[in-house]
This record gives C-alpha cells, sequence and structure tokens, in this order.
C-alpha cells in the first residue's frame, strides 16, 4: 500500500473516529485500530466498537492498493503534527506503516486487515431524508438531555417518532429526558419513517451523527432496520445499534397551560447564571429564581463561601413567584436555544418551567424545580 493524501483530510477523517474506537486496554486489541484500505482515488477509513461503525472515504493520490489496520488514537496524534499539507503513506515490511510529510517520519506498528471485526449485515427496511443542518439541529436541541446512566432503561437514548404539525405536515421529531429536563425538536422530512416503537437511539451514536452533519447543504438518509440504523453522506456511512428500551409518555410532563409567563433576553440570563454559579456549590447547585414585575432577581447560597445576587429585566405576565432550579440544568437548556429573547412559562413553585422561542413551536426544553428550604 502507498498513497498521498491532504494532510487536513487525513485528519478529519481520523478525527471522526475517535469517539468509535474503543480504549488500547481493550480486551480486544484490534477495536483501538482504524483499517486503513487504499483503492483507486480513495482511502477509505472504518472504525468500529461492534454497536457502532463507522466507514468514510477520502479522496487520495493512490500509487500501490493495500490494507492495513493501525492503532487509530497514534495515528490521529501524529496528523495532526504534520508539516507539510501532504502527508505519504507507505506500507512496509513487518507490517509496519510508513508515514512521512516533510522533514518528519513515522513508523507505526499495524495488524494485519484479516484481523479487523466484519461489520454486519444491515437489514434496512425504511428510510428518511432530511438536510444536515436540520438533523444536526434535532440532536443540538435534545442530545445533552439524554441520561447519562446507561441502567435508566427507557431514558438512556433518543426517541424518535413521526407527529403532524398544526398545518397537518408531518414532522420527525426527537425527545430526550435525564429526569430532570425535557427537550424536545421536529423538522420537516422526506421518505417512510420505521424505526420500531421500542427502540432508542444511543447517546454516543448522536454524537457521531452530529459530526456528520458539517454541511449544511448536504442531504442525510437514515434508514432502520429491526435493530439497527445506518446514516449515510456523500462521502461516510455510520451504522449504529438502536438501544431496546421503551421510552416513556413524556406529554403527560409537558404543562398544558401557564400561570405566569417571563420574556427575557437569553444573553442578559446567561451571564447572570455565570456570575452567581460561582458561589452556587451546595450539593444540587440550587438557585433561586425571584420572577416579579419588570425582573428576575436570581441568587445563590454557601454555608462557608457566602451569597451572591443579580437582577436581570424582565417583561412578566402574572403574579410574583419565587422558584428554584439546579443552576447547571438551567445554563444547558439556555445554550440550546439560538433566538435573542426566550420565554419562560411557569406554574407554581413546584410546577415544571417551559421554555421555548418567539415564534417558535418546533421545539422546547422543560427543567424540574427544586425545592427552597
Amino acid at each position: 500500500m502507498e498513497l498521498y493524501i491532504d494532510r487536513d483530510a487525513f485528519l478529519s477523517g481520523l478525527g471522526r473516529v475517535q469517539g468509535i474506537v474503543e480504549r488500547r486496554n481493550t480486551p480486544n486489541p484490534i477495536l483501538s485500530h482504524v483499517l486503513l484500505e487504499a483503492s483507486e482515488g480513495r482511502l477509505r477509513l472504518t472504525a468500529t466498537d461492534t454497536e457502532l461503525a463507522f466507514i468514510g472515504d477520502f479522496p487520495a493520490n493512490v500509487i500501490t492498493p493495500g490494507e492495513i489496520a493501525v492503532d487509530a488514537q497514534s495515528l490521529f496524534q501524529i496528523a495532526k503534527v504534520l508539516p507539510d499539507q501532504t502527508a505519504h503513506l507507505k506500507l512496509g515490511a513487518q507490517m509496519r506503516l510508513e508515514v512521512t510529510s516533510g522533514s518528519a517520519w513515522y513508523k507505526v506498528v499495524g495488524l494485519p486487515a484479516a484481523d479487523f471485526p466484519s461489520l454486519p449485515d444491515f437489514d434496512g427496511r425504511s428510510s428518511v431524508q432530511l438536510p444536515a443542518e436540520r438533523l444536526r439541529w434535532l440532536i443540538e436541541q435534545t442530545g445533552f438531555v439524554v441520561c447519562q446512566d446507561d441502567n435508566r432503561w427507557g431514558i438512556n437514548g433518543g426517541h424518535l417518532e413521526v407527529v403532524e404539525d398544526e398545518a397537518g405536515v408531518s414532522q420527525l421529531r426527537m425527545v430526550a429526558t435525564d429526569g430532570h429536563r425535557l427537550s424536545y425538536a421536529q423538522a420537516s422530512y422526506e421518505g417512510e419513517f420505521g424505526m420500531p416503537e421500542r427502540m432508542l437511539v444511543p447517546r454516543k451514536a448522536l454524537a457521531e451523527i452530529k459530526k456528520l452533519c458539517s454541511r449544511d447543504d448536504e442531504e442525510i438518509d437514515i434508514s432502520f432496520g429491526e435493530s439497527a440504523a445506518l446514516v449515510t453522506t456523500s462521502s461516510a456511512r455510520f451504522y449504529f445499534r438502536l438501544i431496546d428500551g421503551e421510552f416513556p409518555d413524556y406529554r403527560q410532563v409537558i404543562p398544558t397551560s401557564w400561570q405566569r409567563r417571563a420574556f427575557v433576553h437569553k444573553d442578559q440570563l446567561v451571564s447572570a447564571l455565570k456570575r452567581v454559579a460561582v458561589l452556587a456549590q451546595d450539593r444540587g447547585r440550587p438557585v433561586r429564581f425571584a420572577f416579579a414585575d419588570g425582573s428576575v432577581t436570581i441568587s445563590s447560597s454557601h454555608t462557608d463561601l457566602g451569597e451572591a445576587r443579580e437582577e436581570v429585566p424582565i417583561e412578566l405576565e402574572g403574579d410574583a413567584l419565587d422558584i428554584g432550579f439546579n443552576i447547571r440544568y438551567y445554563q444547558e437548556v439556555l445554550q440550546a436555544a439560538r433566538s435573542e429573547k426566550v420565554i419562560i412559562e411557569l406554574g407554581d413553585a413546584l410546577s415544571p418551567a417551559l421554555m421555548r422561542e418567539p415564534d417558535d413551536d418546533d421545539a422546547l426544553l422543560i427543567v424540574m424545580p427544586m425545592r427552597l428550604d
């Protein structure tokens, strides 16, 4: 195997697989490797942890076809420091991959491509298509609230379903929760949605799919099988197993009415929370939101460190209210909003708070309150 490849393209491909490959101390060392396959006009990179798999093609000037599996992290670190724009890869004796760029030269130990695990067959039955920009937005709005505890069956992945908007148009909706927050976002799509009802998209898969959505104008195809899915772009394929876990009836926790509604500039609220957070270090990181006519006062206190307070101007409809939230949860929810202003809809001090953007019914975020003792 011998080829020349653009350093940035090579680095981009190796960066894509870092979240998939297993660490070096894995019982199966080959799973920490990336498979390099050179053929006419392209270098194919393949990585898998047996649950996820990435296959990407990158333009290359291939002199001699060939293949080898190399430790993905080591090769990624090498690619990051190559001095010239072009990298020269050549397979030498005893399964050693030589990497040359300018004055830099490396010889990396490899494993036979035959040892690399074969990818599972995919039984695709239906597929949907939507722009990369919209799919990335769906993940940005929901992925951060997927439960981090893999033992919390039913909420340890993203839920997908089809709903109709007010105009009767079918929308692909993604929903996620960690028990403290809930978020959904929806977008129009083409094709036939056929993901099994009890299945969820793994948290790790959502992060990798987001990486594939780097080009806004690209159309992404998602095919669904009985227990797996396949994401296809113009230059890559990403396979992942679905999680068997029934998502709870999230509609039961979405408030259907509000007693108070606040309009606030997002950046002002984000900045205030950042400053108040300095002393919000108690267990649970509770912060008091005192909503009143014209402003919301945000305050935190710590037995040993002291107190912090800041006032943010708002427009309030309804009566005053004191309510508590975990400050980190609220900060992360605000970071998902794109508009300059956000709307916060409230019930009483123990009711979930709903946050959405003005004139946008395609996404909402809910944060559960904390008791203020």
